[in-house]
């Protein structure tokens, strides 16, 4: 069973594409960007697949084809770190259902380690209180 994190305005949902049905993760989620010494996006819109280690970002200003990122997904307004993760632009401007964006590759990708952000996601496990 295919299924993606669809997170909107730090709203998300885990999605069940062969069913279509969603389940809400009960507390907000957001993910900052960093580019370079920058972290341009904050709580961007994005579609999270654990299964292909990819990640749309929704944004206006799409970064450069190849641009290397880190990505920490947390919980705010504290910031309780769920998730650091790198990451390379694939995809820039790419438009997916008529929004545009990146999709980036997770370069660190283990299932091990996206099974753990899953995991939180689902309340499999507790959270962690790292600050970013």
């Amino acid at each position: 069973m295919e299924k993606y994190f669809i997170d909107k305005k730090g709203r998300a949902e885990e999605y069940f594409q062969d069913t279509n049905k969603t389940k809400q993760v009960n507390f907000p989620l957001c993910l900052a960007v960093k580019y370079g010494d920058e972290v341009p996006m904050e709580c961007p819109d994005f579609l999270l697949s654990t299964k292909k280690g990819k990640v749309f970002i929704e944004t206006d200003s799409p970064l450069p084809k190849g641009s290397e990122v880190v990505m920490h997904f947390y919980i705010p307004p504290h910031i309780k770190l769920l998730s650091e993760l790198k990451g390379k632009v694939i995809h820039s401007q790419r438009r997916v259902h008529d929004v545009k964006g990146n999709l980036i590759k997770i370069r660190d990708f283990t299932h091990r380690k996206l099974r753990k952000l899953e995991d939180y996601l689902e309340e499999k496990r507790h959270l962690i209180d790292e600050k970013v």
